[in-house]
């Protein structure tokens, strides 16, 4: 089945907004082994759009529209399908229903521009959205079947999960395909290829390689009509993998994240964490907070950003940053042990280092970063030197702390 993806907006083409759409529509198709076979991103023009779905008609068995079904006079997409399928525009009178009874609960006027999501090409079926104004809308052009859905992502998920899946086990093609996906951190991304050099290739199977700041993403693809050799493909190629990234892999379902990982690790072993920060300015302990229920591993977190804090707050001593500095590895360990004892907390993370753009030395260059893990067994200590702006040096900074931590509870 030849499936092709259009989005349409100028938001997305003048960099106001990504293009997360597209990615929406590719990983639910994956997730049923199918692929997308083009992707095209067009403006809110009347004729370009036409002329998009034009070509995609001719190619394509399914076509996945999304965007310009919204009230303002920028929104196209409608009457631009009618054109391309050489149909009038008509009022549909459930949309229309829907649309009064929307505005009359929530006390808004409906007004004239509302009308316009009720035009839909004469022939489509049309189907509720049941998180917001536009309507989910199929045309069936020739051989292709053309699926309209709003640009909004909550709503484009929602009609997708409902509608387009359930549509898709129906009518596609049966494929056996089989996917597997490798979190790693700490290597760059030709490191980690570097490292599956000897992974043996076989048609049936591609490697795909994802760079998702901070972290590489490994991917195994395996496509054979027979499931049981799939299965035993992508089994011994997932051993090569985890036999050769080892411990820089940290997750293999792709939902996870470090801090969710690391939530994990405490929850069961009944664990607690206190984290210490300068440079990152709190962003551990946001990114840790940011899940559900962390209220029961986390205890609290110190920004101490100035010495007089990392001295009044987690017991640095003055002489220590007299005679290391605030940078060092001696006060990373100092203010991880600190906020150990003064929080109670099983664990504690602590960093201290250099953001940037200023604060560089000839002796501690931008980048400089110092990690500790206080915990039951002692303290660990990791140095590095991140060659990013302030924001990625941050990130990775607040990363590696989490890391080191995963090492350790592990």
């Amino acid at each position: 089945m030849h499936i092709e993806v259009l989005t349409i907006g100028n938001e997305l083409l003048n960099g106001d907004l990504a293009d997360s759409n597209t990615q929406r529509f590719g990983t639910l198709l994956r997730d049923l082994g199918l692929p997308v076979r083009r992707a095209q991103t067009v403006p809110d023009t009347l004729a370009v759009i036409v002329e998009a779905l034009q070509t995609a008609i001719a190619r394509a068995d399914v076509v996945l529209v999304s965007g310009g079904l919204g009230p303002t006079e920028d929104d196209l997409t409608f009457e631009a399908a009618a054109l391309a399928a050489g149909v009038p525009l008509v009022e549909h009178a459930g949309t229309m229903a829907r649309l009064e009874e929307r505005f009359k609960s929530r006390g808004f006027p409906l007004t004239p521009n509302n009308l316009r999501q009720a035009q839909v090409p004469q022939g489509a079926d049309v189907f509720d959205n049941p998180v917001g104004t536009a309507p989910h809308v199929q045309l069936q052009v020739g051989r292709s079947r053309l699926f309209f859905f709003p640009g909004v992502p909550i709503e484009l998920q929602r009609l997708a999960d409902d509608i387009l899946r359930p549509w898709l086990v129906a009518n596609a093609p049966a494929r056996v395909y089989k996917s597997r996906v490798f979190k790693t951190f700490g290597r760059t991304e030709s490191q980690v290829a570097t490292f599956l050099d000897g992974l043996p290739r076989d048609p049936r199977m591609h490697v795909a390689y994802r760079a998702h700041f901070p972290e590489i993403q490994v991917s195994l693809h395996v496509e054979d009509p027979d499931a049981t050799a799939a299965d035993a493909l992508l089994a011994s190629s997932s051993a090569f993998v985890q036999h050769a990234l080892g411990d820089i892999i940290y997750s293999e379902d792709k939902r996870d994240t470090p801090q969710s990982v690391v939530a994990r690790l405490l929850q069961a072993q009944s664990a607690t964490l206190a984290t210490a920060e300068s440079c990152t300015g709190g962003l551990v302990s946001k990114l840790l907070t940011d899940l559900p229920g962390s209220s029961g591993f986390f205890l609290e977190g110190f920004i101490a950003y100035s010495n007089a804090a990392k001295t009044a707050r987690l017991g640095v001593s003055e002489a220590l940053i007299e005679e290391h500095g605030a940078v060092s590895e001696a006060v990373s360990r100092a203010m991880a042990e600190g906020a150990r004892m003064a929080s109670g907390a099983t664990w504690s993370v602590a960093i201290t280092g250099i953001a940037g753009p200023g604060g560089a030395t000839a002796t501690k260059p931008l980048g400089t970063t110092h990690i500790a893990v206080a915990g039951p067994n002692g303290t660990v200590h990791l140095h590095r030197k991140f060659p990013f702006d302030r924001e990625r040096n941050r990130t990775v900074a607040a990363i590696s702390a989490l890391d080191l931590l995963r090492r350790q509870l592990v």
